[in-house]
């Protein structure tokens, strides 16, 4: 019985663990993703990822709140390395501000069910491109096998939550990254309107008889469709490095929590 307990208590703490990515994980964290499926998911991954820990150093608390506190600090873990994940999406997010903002379409906003947001117009088009591209090179079996890793005796053993203050600083350079990478997306646009609104600003001095307002608007529309259709294939890959990154820092941050590094 006091085995049995042992087993159900660590399970507990792995599903924690599992929930936090769950909530926070682009696409995973979906709100297009059923509640019911998450936890059927969460359950069944706690499920086969219990038998895999070696036993623990010491047993885990029988009381209610160091338990729930051990809990916490799981739920955290996930919530965190999902958090550094969705920074990609969050670039996606500023970059599709950007254009449309520069192409007209900033006055409306359509909303986005998988962020339970209010998301532009551009911004919820390349937010849809870069979840089929994670799925289809399958990003979602990435995170999973991330977070399954931490489970390791020597990367982040239950019950052992531990964060560097020097994380704080490298969650801020992530924030400068998302803002670099939604400029580096929006920037095709925003030059090709630059030099749509240069060449209308020399054509209203040559022709003053042209309404600027009543041609400019369509004019400009037009031009971030068509550019935006040329650069489908940039875009891509420039997702690409982006989700490399996105890898990458989710590994450096869970290196930062691991107590023996």
């Amino acid at each position: 019985m006091i085995l049995e307990a042992e087993i159900f208590k660590l399970y507990l703490l792995v599903f924690i663990r599992i929930a936090g990515l769950m909530v926070a994980a682009p696409v995973l964290g979906s709100g297009n993703f059923p509640v019911m499926a998450k936890a059927g998911l969460t359950a069944m991954t706690a499920l086969l990822v219990t038998p895999t820990i070696l036993r623990l150093d010491a047993p885990l608390p029988d009381e209610a709140l160091p338990f729930a506190i051990m809990g916490a600090g799981e739920f955290l873990i996930g919530l965190m390395i999902g958090f550094v994940m969705s920074v990609v999406f969050s670039a996606i997010q500023v970059g599709g501000q950007i254009m449309d903002l520069q192409t007209g379409f900033g006055m409306m906003n359509v909303f986005n069910p998988a962020l339970e947001t209010q998301f532009p117009i551009f911004g919820f088009f390349l937010f849809i491109l870069a979840v089929l591209y994670l799925l289809l090179v399958n990003g979602h079996h990435i995170m999973l096998q991330a977070l399954i890793h931490t489970f390791d005796a020597d990367v982040i053993p239950v019950g052992t939550f531990f964060v560097r203050p020097e994380l704080l600083l490298e969650a801020a350079r992530w924030g400068q990254v998302m803002f670099v990478d939604g400029l580096m997306i929006a920037a095709p646009i925003a030059a090709a309107m630059l030099l749509a609104y240069i060449t209308m600003g020399l054509l209203g001095r040559l022709i003053p008889q042209i309404h600027l307002f009543v041609v400019g608007f369509p004019l400009t529309i037009a031009i971030g469709l068509f550019v935006t259709g040329l650069i489908i294939d940039v875009y891509l890959g420039l997702l690409d490095n982006m989700f490399y990154s996105m890898f990458g820092s989710a590994d450096q941050f869970i290196r930062g929590m691991t107590p023996a590094s």
